[in-house]
């Protein structure tokens, strides 16, 4: 958690903020009580629940809230929602408001009183805030993580979460009564015909047929389209997904047959157009030919 951190959070949902009333309480500011750090924080511990304090290195699950100095709600994240993560780190300017991590356990909070200018900054300052204005930015620690035991919970999710989307191929392969053969990477391919022309090599124009799916049919690309024309590329430069650069050297011109390319050799966690995150993609490919690239 940083300043650039919260207050893209907040620029996330400048529109629903532009819907909430900005009334000004009647009794003005009120920022009594706020001590300075020796990196120039303006801070101010609300609860203490006494227990071990995050250190550099660590990760905090927090939730957020962040005021005008007259306590009027610019943007909160409840306890309701799901509470935002982050890596306890040294800070990195003058009251940078990650300092105050270290001071903070699981069910402790804390208000920060920084430069609106500061916090939201290259961000157009939300009404009713003025230049010279500060805001409040209260955090609230929902947990604390060790930096081992955080990282191992990560790897264990990452574990569980790949082994299911093997066994999605899986179930797919033999649904569909593949031969199928898997690469180290976790790529399947079926060779239908391997050709007899010359062989994909980095650094060659290939020149190739596709017809992309997922697995549940959804045909999302195509070159055998009516109008689409083949689709060429120079293989291992990056100009394609990971699972083509690995897979088309697979066959030879004149090949065929399917690529099932998992998430992390696709699109990832992003997904892409009708492409869902997460997705595996099946290709059924030919290579028509293979050439010097241009410019060779």
């Amino acid at each position: 958690m940083n300043i650039s951190v919260v207050s893209k959070s907040f620029t996330s949902c400048v529109a629903l903020a532009a819907l909430l009333s900005f009334q000004a309480c009647n009794s003005g500011e009120n920022v009594s009580g706020y001590s300075t750090s020796a990196n120039g924080l303006d801070y101010k511990i609300i609860t203490d629940n006494k227990q071990p304090k995050a250190k550099v290195g660590d990760y905090v699950q927090y939730y957020s809230t962040i005021r005008t100095t007259k306590d009027s709600v610019l943007f909160t994240i409840s306890k309701s929602a799901t509470p935002e993560l982050g890596m306890v780190a040294a800070p990195k300017e003058k009251g940078d408001p990650i300092e105050v991590l270290t001071l903070l356990g699981k069910g402790d909070s804390v208000s920060c009183l920084i430069p609106a200018e500061t916090f939201f900054k290259n961000v157009q300052l939300p009404a009713p805030l003025k230049p010279g204005d500060k805001i409040k930015l209260e955090l609230k620690i929902a947990d604390v993580f060790p930096k081992a035991d955080y990282e191992s919970k990560m790897a264990e999710m990452a574990a569980q979460k790949n082994a299911m989307a093997e066994a999605d191929a899986l179930n797919y392969i033999k649904a569909n009564n593949l031969n199928a053969q898997r690469l180290p990477s976790g790529m399947y391919y079926v060779v239908e015909k391997p050709g007899t022309g010359a062989q994909p090599e980095n650094n060659k124009n290939v020149k190739v047929n596709y017809h992309g799916t997922l697995f549940n049919g959804t045909v999302f690309d195509s070159s055998l389209k009516p109008g689409r024309t083949p689709f060429e590329f120079i293989l291992g430069r990056g100009q394609v997904i990971k699972g083509w650069d690995q897979g088309i050297p697979l066959f030879k011109v004149g090949g065929k047959g399917k690529l099932i390319i998992p998430p992390a050799m696709g699109y990832g966690e992003q997904g892409q157009g009708e492409i869902p995150p997460n997705s595996w993609l099946v290709f059924d490919i030919e290579v028509l030919g293979v050439s010097d690239a241009p410019g060779k």
